[in-house]
């Protein structure tokens, strides 16, 4: 009888035990069921990294570049326009001649007796066209072109010159990237018609120089 009662009780007690395993372990399932899933990492040599998006980061700011605190400007500002000419010479009579020639032209013009001046006024204005001596004092003809040609307000300035020297190949040599040398004492129609070439203005005709 016991043992017929123990047959009977132990699968009944076997398929609680089952039935409270399931109940326990199924809530639980549900919870690893609800989280979402992670996505397993990926090695970042598989894809290459993606671009980043074009934006206003990305692009070039328009405005000028600053250094040591203050603004650097797009572009020099021009000085003011000085005169159409600045005439360089040592000499007072070369000076008179050169400036009775170019004002007959119709030219406004400014002169310089030597180098060191020429350079100030150049700081203080702007020229279509320098026309110099090559042998002066204080700082001549070469040193003042040469030196023109290195700055940015006068390095595009076209520029002729007038000497006396003996060999003016090799003084030409010196400064080759000026627009021509004439030899003094210069032909009047000659030079102001080469600088009425470089100036593009103001040229007048020989006949009218010699009245």
């Amino acid at each position: 009888m016991l043992l017929q009662l123990q047959d009977a009780l132990l699968p009944m007690l076997l398929a609680g035990t089952a039935g409270l395993i399931i109940g326990v372990g199924v809530p639980a399932g549900l919870r690893a069921w609800r989280q979402p899933r992670r996505a397993a990492p990926r090695s970042p040599h598989l894809e290459p990294p993606l671009a980043p998006r074009p934006g206003p980061v990305q692009q070039r700011s328009a405005a000028p570049a600053i250094t040591g605190g203050r603004t650097r400007p797009r572009a020099q500002a021009l000085l003011p326009k000085a005169a159409d000419l600045l005439l360089v010479d040592d000499s007072a009579v070369a000076r008179a001649k050169l400036r009775k020639l170019f004002e007959r032209a119709g030219y406004s013009v400014q002169l310089a007796c030597d180098g060191v001046e020429a350079l100030t006024l150049l700081q203080r204005g702007r020229y279509a066209l320098m026309v110099t001596d090559l042998e002066m004092p204080k700082m001549d003809g070469v040193t003042l072109i040469n030196t023109c040609l290195r700055q940015p307000q006068t390095a595009r300035m076209p520029m002729l010159a007038v000497s006396g020297h003996e060999n003016l190949r090799a003084k030409f040599n010196e400064c080759r990237q000026i627009c021509g040398v004439h030899r003094k004492p210069w032909v009047d129609d000659v030079l102001v018609s080469h600088v009425a070439a470089l100036v593009g203005t103001r040229w007048v005709p020989a006949t009218a120089l010699s009245t």
